[in-house]
């Protein structure tokens, strides 16, 4: 199984490409099954219906009617536990804590079948259950979808038993900007910890590394005048031009949460490597939440490498350090 290839996300697309086959992963079923290097469940996430909305969401009207068109939409999920990851409880469903990942992509490429070795290296490392979604992507989906996907995903974790002290955000790339999006959207949960690996947290692409680091990563400066461009297909409906709002929307917290109230984040740690074009604006974002908070704000840089290098084991040495540091991350929180 191959994702389509884009450049937002090559680094996770070469191990999935290494490492991904229909017949190495198989379908699941709804109850733990065993698959290579772990076990595995499949879920079915239904829609919820939104809260209350923060009043400074300028999507709100967007994610109301996204909401009533969804109503018997299902989305498929998937929980993976690693071998060796004590199953803790005797409920099928849910383990004491729990991480809930946001998959990268751009918005546009991605699914939770695609994302298992991902899911497996998270669980190996931390020890935790992992749980993946399909969020609707675009052009398809335009945003605010992937959002609403990502309320309805927590909604259920909670359904399942789970409280926001137990749960910890995962996201590598766009799923790190939509796991910061939700975060604000849910009006700032006190989560168990936050975990962003080279997180897209501006999309304006202005900063300098994205033109001193352009020979050495694989991510092309976004563009929305692009027809090809990710943004463009996530905000633009398909054959319709820019207009001057979206390009204002560029700059709104929910895509670019540089610019968002970073205060009451939960213990996070940040990984970035010094040769990726986002290392500028992932930089800046980790001294803006650092100014903001009290709480542990941890950030890693890495040198060399590129973007979402950390699950590319079999081509980045320091691929295996971020990895490791994921878990003691976690286990310093004393879970």
């Amino acid at each position: 199984m191959y994702m389509m290839v884009h450049q937002a996300d090559a680094g996770v697309q070469l191990f999935i490409k290494l490492t991904n086959s229909e017949s190495q992963w198989p379908m699941l079923t709804e109850r733990l099954q065993r698959v290579p290097q772990g076990l595995a469940s499949r879920l079915v996430i239904p829609t919820y219906p939104l809260g209350p909305l923060p009043a400074s969401c300028v999507w709100a009207a967007e994610l109301q009617e996204i909401a009533r068109t969804s109503e018997g939409h299902e989305m498929h999920a998937e929980c993976i536990i690693a071998n060796g990851v004590p199953l803790t409880s005797t409920d099928e469903r849910r383990g004491p804590k729990a991480i809930l990942h946001f998959h990268g992509g751009a918005y546009v490429v991605g699914s939770v079948e695609q994302y298992r070795p991902v899911h497996l290296l998270l669980s190996h490392y931390t020890g935790l259950r992992v749980y993946g979604f399909a969020y609707r992507l675009a052009p398809h989906s335009l945003y605010p979808t992937q959002l609403y996907d990502a309320y309805c995903a927590f909604r259920h974790m909670l359904a399942l038993g789970y409280e926001a002290k137990d749960i910890v955000f995962t996201g590598d790339s766009a799923g790190g900007n939509l796991a910061l999006a939700l975060w604000q959207f849910l009006q700032k949960p006190q989560l168990f910890a936050m975990i962003l690996v080279s997180p897209r947290v501006d999309i304006a692409s202005t900063r300098r590394s994205w033109t001193t680091n352009a020979g050495a990563d694989i991510i092309r400066v976004y563009d929305i005048h692009d027809i090809n461009d990710p943004i463009r297909k996530l905000l633009v409906p398909q054959g319709l031009p820019v207009d001057q709002r979206t390009v204002g929307l560029l700059e709104d917290p929910y895509l670019s949460s540089i610019n968002s109230d970073l205060s009451g984040l939960p213990p996070t740690l940040v990984q970035a490597a010094t040769a990726e074009v986002m290392y500028d604006d992932i930089t800046e974002f980790v001294k803006r939440a650092r100014a903001q908070n009290t709480t542990d704000i941890r950030y890693e840089v890495f040198e060399g490498g590129f973007h979402d290098f950390q699950f590319v084991p079999l081509l980045i040495p320091n691929s295996v350090e971020a990895r490791v540091n994921i878990g003691k991350f976690l286990s310093e929180l004393h879970l």
